[in-house]
């Protein structure tokens, strides 16, 4: 630069002589302070705008308030009337205690049959039949209080309803009628086409064991082929009569697992 142009020279034109002043750091600088005086007047006019905002807001009801007349909703509200309350006046008494005859209880002696004679062990029955224990002996009525049922005769025997399903669990599981281990020996052949393939395993057979202790139902749980399940399900549906299961003391179908070992000797 010419010594001439020094003193008029801006210091961004010495800093950038013989430089790219089209390059953006030179246009940035050149233009900084007209920049911020743009953003500083932009945002001198939101900040008065929002305080204007506010002042016409803030304004006192009745300088708001609008010269047009206010024409109120009129809503008829229907009562609600109530149907008044039934007063009863019959009230039924409930019926009069009934006089019960009563007959002072007497701990019962235990003697031989042969001392007490048959008719007048029913003509006691017959005395009681109308007459309820009580601490004294007292005339009534009826012996009738209505709590007692006359329905039945009482002297039948418990019997619980028959379940037609099996069960799985009772309180007497049925039992083999004998040794098992020599039954299934004794009983069980070996499949050729098992032994031939070499084919060993454990077979579950799930059977029922009836009322009477039959087996019935027998099915294969989980086999092991070769022909061993068929033998296995053949050899329990040929069993004898097992001791039967019980529930209540009362005999009842009840479903069976039993595992049959097939081994190689």
């Amino acid at each position: 630069m010419e010594a001439t142009n020094i003193m008029r020279a801006d210091y961004l034109d010495i800093l950038f002589e013989n430089r790219n002043k089209s390059y953006g750091g030179y246009e940035l600088r050149k233009h900084y302070n007209r920049r911020v005086k743009k953003a500083f007047a932009i945002l001198t006019l939101c900040i008065s705008g929002l305080v204007c905002v506010s002042f016409v807001n803030n304004r006192p009801e009745e300088h708001r308030r609008s010269d047009a007349p206010i024409r109120p909703t009129i809503v008829e509200i229907n009562p609600v009337v109530k149907p008044p309350l039934k007063v009863i006046k019959d009230i039924t008494p409930p019926p009069a205690a009934k006089n019960v005859k009563t007959l002072v209880y007497t701990p019962p002696v235990v003697r031989p049959d042969d001392d007490v004679p048959d008719d007048k062990l029913m003509t006691k029955n017959k005395q009681l039949t109308d007459i309820h224990p009580g601490p004294s002996n007292m005339d009534g009525d009826t012996a009738d209080i209505g709590i007692v049922s006359k329905t039945g005769t009482g002297t039948g025997p418990v019997t619980l309803p028959k379940k037609t399903e099996p069960m799985v669990y009772v309180q007497q599981m049925p039992q083999f009628e004998g040794n098992m281990e020599a039954y299934i020996n004794s009983h069980l052949s070996y499949p050729e086409v098992a032994r031939e393939s070499k084919i060993e395993g454990k077979v579950l057979i799930r059977f029922v064991v009836n009322e009477d202790g039959s087996v019935s139902d027998v099915t294969v749980v989980r086999g092991i082929g070769g022909g061993c399940d068929q033998e296995a399900q053949r050899m329990v549906s040929g069993m004898p009569r097992w001791k039967s299961g019980k529930q209540n003391g009362i005999p009842v179908k009840v479903f069976f697992t039993l595992p049959i070992q097939f081994v190689l000797q």
